[in-house]
């Protein structure tokens, strides 16, 4: 049995983790009580699904939502935020949300189904694709509880948004409507309700359709030449080339041209 099937067979006391059609596995955060906040469980839950959907192949893209109908997730559950100045809301990479830090190579696609408030908000930062509800609002609050964004509030931004603007949101902790974080390319769809996870699923049925190491390989480099230097990133480039170079899928992928057809991934 393979990593994910154990996954999709494990009752979790925070998520719900399905296995859809085409490659792709849907994880809700599941504290509609709490407004998806998450705490300690969370935090471990998300560390092991992550864990095993990297170790597997056949899972390809990530759609990761929130139950109910009103909020996607309200950040870090301040009762746990406050205590050891939220050291047991820490992920075990160190950071300060569950996708914080976390190494993956996965596409990861946020739906919001509802607002997304402080590490809510973050951890959609962290996915590699943001789809959104038309009435979602986004917003940074941290500095009115005496907290910062520092799980990718101020880090991610920073290699998206203005200056003025990033010191406008986290200092007034003022929301961000859906429509203008599209505008300002920190999402890449608004939709209605109910067309938030036919767009996800379609996105990630797009995404399938490109070569999965080759996909996974591109996620990397972007990080790399977002986040890193020069040289790290030419690296980094070639050894990806020359994994790639060595897969059975870059075979495929010539026979199928020669035999006027699609190709059939294996992701190895």
């Amino acid at each position: 049995m393979s990593p994910t099937d154990n996954l999709f067979a494990t009752v979790f006391d925070t998520l719900i983790v399905e296995q859809r059609e085409g490659g792709v596995a849907q994880v809700t955060l599941n504290r509609p009580q709490a407004h998806n906040a998450y705490n300690a469980d969370m935090v471990a839950e998300l560390g092991q699904v992550i864990e095993s959907i990297e170790q597997t192949p056949h899972i390809n893209v990530v759609i990761l939502t929130g139950a109910g109908e009103k909020t996607f997730c309200a950040g870090a559950d301040l009762q746990e935020a406050w205590v050891d100045g939220g050291s047991g809301l820490r992920n075990r990479h160190g950071g300060f949300n569950p996708l914080h830090l976390v190494p993956r190579r996965k596409v990861w696609i946020a739906a919001l189904n509802g607002h997304a408030y402080g590490g809510g908000f973050e951890m959609a930062l962290h996915c590699d694709l943001i789809i959104a509800e038309s009435g979602v609002c986004l917003s940074l609050p941290e500095t009115r509880h005496s907290l910062l964004p520092v799980g990718g509030g101020i880090s991610q931004l920073a290699k998206m948004l203005p200056a003025p603007l990033i010191k406008e949101l986290i200092f007034t902790a003022a929301p961000l409507t859906a429509q203008r974080a599209a505008s300002l390319g920190v999402i890449n769809q608004v939709v209605e309700r109910a067309e938030l996870l036919p767009a996800a699923i379609n996105l990630a049925a797009r995404i399938n359709r490109s070569a999965p190491l080759a996909v996974q390989a591109a996620n990397a480099l972007i990080d790399q030449a977002i986040y890193g230097d020069a040289q790290d990133f030419t690296v980094a480039a070639e050894r990806e080339l020359n994994t790639l170079q060595q897969s059975d899928d870059i075979k495929e992928s010539a026979l199928a041209f020669q035999q006027k057809r699609l190709p059939v991934w294996k992701g190895r």
